[in-house]
């Protein structure tokens, strides 16, 4: 009894002096700026080792956000951040991925006058709402392109013709040829027809072997045909996305102005056919006014450039000199040989 008492009391007095999980380390910490160290032991959310895999992957999760570490054998795979829903941002049909450009109207061009109107009561481009919606119906049917959709795009890229960026009224520019930003304001027309068939031209140089049935006036049609014959041609108005434009969301944005151009009533707003003729004559006016500027620039640029040029020649062939001077001067001279 004796010993078993000894032993008792032994055991007792080691259960009192021996810290409890997790003491020695918060005991250490306390002489460092009396700072407690959470130990593995006692941490809250601690874990056991067999769910110590579990419990980095939902730190990997947490600290890569949307991308997720998995482990597979020896590689790791990252999946992708999930994209973007964009039935929830865009007005977008079933299969919309699909719509050609080429083919027929769906929208009427009442339906068309009524979405312009909705946004702009008086066009600054020298004609009616009736007549850029005619022009449209005319040079898209006779290449076979959709109207309705070339004109949405038109809306698009000139926020529905109230402009506001690089490209100005006067140019008739509707698609945005030869604009690269930075202020460069890109091709320009005498009239609206001639501006709206560039733009078909255009389409139609993406997504036809056919040349155009009108004159060829698109300044960049021959450089974007060759392009698409070369790497294919798009025939969809998916396809425009990170190629007519640097964007992966254009296409969506045509598609869903002519969503909301379906939407509208089929009805003739009013002020549809307003009398323009004025206003197109002092377009005009200033449309050449404007390009006797771009060519004196122009012209002035190209002298430029040949007289730097010829300077820089000049420069080129002094230098050349005077290094053959320094490389004579450091030649030894060769003594005569005595015979």
């Amino acid at each position: 009894m004796n010993k078993l008492a000894k032993m008792a009391s032994v055991a007792v007095a080691a259960l009192i002096l021996l810290p409890l999980p997790g003491q020695a380390s918060k005991a250490s910490s306390a002489n460092r700026n009396q700072k407690p160290v959470i130990s593995m032991g006692d941490r809250p959310g601690a874990v056991t080792v067999q769910n110590a895999k579990q419990n980095r992957n939902r730190e990997d999760k947490k600290a890569s956000g949307n991308k997720i570490a998995v482990k597979t054998g020896a590689k790791t795979q990252q999946t992708a951040a999930p994209k973007r829903n964009l039935s929830a941002i865009y007005i977008l049909p079933k299969g919309y991925k699909d719509i050609t450009i080429k083919g027929k109207a769906e929208a009427t061009k009442k339906q068309a006058a009524q979405l312009i109107t909705a946004n702009n009561t008086y066009l600054p481009i020298g004609c009616s709402t009736g007549e850029i919606v005619d022009l449209y119906w005319e040079e898209a049917e006779r290449e076979g392109i959709r109207p309705d959709m070339a004109l949405s795009q038109a809306l698009l890229e000139t926020g529905y013709f109230n402009f506001g960026g690089s490209v100005e009224p006067w140019q008739h520019n509707y698609c945005g040829l030869g604009t690269i930003g930075g202020g460069v304001q890109g091709a320009a027309f005498r009239t609206p027809q001639e501006g709206v068939r560039a733009h078909i031209q255009h389409l139609l140089a993406y997504c036809s072997h056919d040349l155009p049935k009108t004159k060829l006036i698109d300044p960049r049609y021959d450089k974007a045909h060759n392009l698409r014959l070369q790497k294919g041609l798009i025939t969809k108005w998916s396809g425009l996305n990170w190629t007519w434009a640097m964007g992966g969301e254009y296409a969506e944005k045509i598609i869903n102005t002519h969503q909301l151009m379906l939407c509208c009533e089929d009805k003739e707003p009013a002020g549809m056919w307003e009398d323009h003729k004025r206003q197109q004559k002092e377009l005009e006016k200033l449309y050449e006014k404007k390009m006797k500027e771009r060519k004196a620039a122009e012209e002035k640029y190209r002298k430029n450039g040949a007289k730097n040029q010829k300077i820089a020649v000049e420069n080129t062939t002094v230098k050349k000199d005077n290094v053959k001077k320094e490389a004579a001067k450091k030649e030894p001279v060769k003594q005569p040989v005595k015979k």
